[in-house]
């Protein structure tokens, strides 16, 4: 049966997942609470881990794209802001989070193999680098936001021209 793994029904294996992920970050926030006070948001982070497993889990038992997406970019988040907080890198947040979503898209390309992640990965990437020189004073903010509004207006063109494409090739058909 594709409804089941092991004979076991998918939805019971989530329901199951719910509560063990529920266990975990109720454990997590008494650790947090106690052990490691000076840090007051690891707890959010544990959450968009526990969120973002338990999404990816269910996109791939019942083929969803959008939860894939939706658990890979909040996963990267919730591991980033564990970085970033533990190390105190607060100052390079825009690179994690670009960094995130570049690879969630990327990552979503590769699984659902739509051409619309693997542009936005390729936009998320430049701007990315750009950002990284801006950070590492190579470039002005001025130059860099001017780059950025830039990939930015080709990425709404590219996503238009596909936008046609598509719609032309749909009354083509008819």
């Amino acid at each position: 049966m594709r409804g089941r793994i092991l004979g076991v029904k998918k939805s019971k294996i989530l329901g199951v997942m719910i509560i063990v992920n529920l266990a975990i970050f109720i454990t997590f926030i008494f650790f947090n609470a106690f052990l490691l006070s000076e840090y007051k948001t690891l707890w959010f982070y544990a959450f968009s881990v526990l969120v973002g497993v338990y999404e990816i889990t269910k996109s791939r038992f019942f083929k969803l794209d959008s939860a894939f997406y939706f658990g890979t970019a909040t996963l990267l988040v919730g591991i980033s802001g564990f970085v970033f907080t533990l190390t105190r890198t607060l100052e390079y947040l825009s690179l994690y989070l670009l960094a995130d979503f570049a690879l969630t898209s990327l990552l979503c390309a590769i699984v659902s193999g739509q051409k619309f992640h693997l542009i936005l990965f390729y936009s998320l990437f430049f701007v990315l680098i750009f950002d990284l020189a801006q950070k590492l004073n190579l470039i002005t903010y001025t130059i860099s936001i001017a780059i950025c509004i830039g990939f930015l207006l080709l990425l709404i063109l590219i996503i238009s021209i596909c936008f046609l494409m598509s719609r032309k090739k749909k009354g083509a058909k008819k």
